[in-house]
């Protein structure tokens, strides 16, 4: 393949690290992008998108399935892909203190935003993941997601929606090492970032811990950067720190 059809994705792309992401992609030109959202409208307020490609997905199987298709035809080359999107609360839910505030109906959308969504677009894209030069794969994961480093309990369906999600990862990295050695799959914790999802939980992060969408973005970018495609999953943080399973 050649440079030309090199690509980079963002799914997810109306949500603030999203949208962060592909302001700093786009400053520095280094090849087309694509933004998925739900709304194209979403999205106005990035700014220049004279070298982002729009596309607006309700993130259905089928849907997906249709636009993998339409990059396979393409014979698109996928260099970074990353999947921003993600809940932590709703209309009339938040995290659970206590296992006896689990409703099943709230628990079903977490993990529908938080693992199922995210494992619809992988599995759509997988043929191009595997066909692609060297691509790098991310999902934005979390440090509660772990097991290991789950010191306090409480927010039972977003962690385990966030472990769930590392599992699938985790089962990615090995399916695509099968046949693409040059892959790289990474769960990515963005630390505390200033943004709707996290505005409610902001008051026990002190300012200096506390990133600016611009500031995620840029964590994320050099993440991906350094990344080796070793046939594991790397799960780490915004320092590019690992975090234990």
């Amino acid at each position: 393949m050649s440079d030309t059809d090199e690509l980079d994705i963002v799914f997810g792309a109306s949500s603030a690290i999203g949208g962060a992401l592909i302001q700093r992609w786009q400053r520095q030109g280094r090849r087309p992008i694509l933004a998925v959202t739900r709304s194209a409208n979403s999205i106005s307020d990035i700014g220049d998108l004279n070298r982002v490609q729009v596309e607006t997905s309700d993130y259905t199987e089928a849907d997906l399935s249709a636009l993998a298709a339409r990059l396979m035809s393409a014979q698109t080359n996928v260099t970074r892909l990353v999947v921003c999107n993600g809940v932590l609360q709703g209309a009339g839910y938040r995290p659970e203190r206590a296992l006896a505030q689990i409703d099943s109906a709230a628990m079903n959308e977490v993990f529908e935003v938080n693992t199922f969504l995210p494992m619809r677009v992988l599995s759509a894209m997988a043929p191009l993941l595997k066909t692609s030069a060297a691509p790098i794969v991310a999902a934005l994961s979390a440090r509660v997601g772990s097991l290991g480093d789950n010191r306090r309990g409480g927010w039972y369906s977003y962690r385990s929606s966030k472990a769930a999600l590392n599992m699938m990862l985790q089962c990615l990295a090995h399916e695509l090492v099968r046949v693409n050695p040059s892959a790289k799959v990474v769960a990515y914790h963005p630390g505390t970032v200033d943004t709707p999802l996290s505005k409610p939980f902001q008051a026990a992060v002190s300012p200096e811990a506390l990133l600016q969408p611009d500031q995620a973005a840029e964590a994320l970018d050099s993440v991906l950067s350094q990344v080796v495609a070793d046939g594991a999953l790397s799960y780490v943080d915004w320092r590019g720190q690992p975090i234990p399973w």
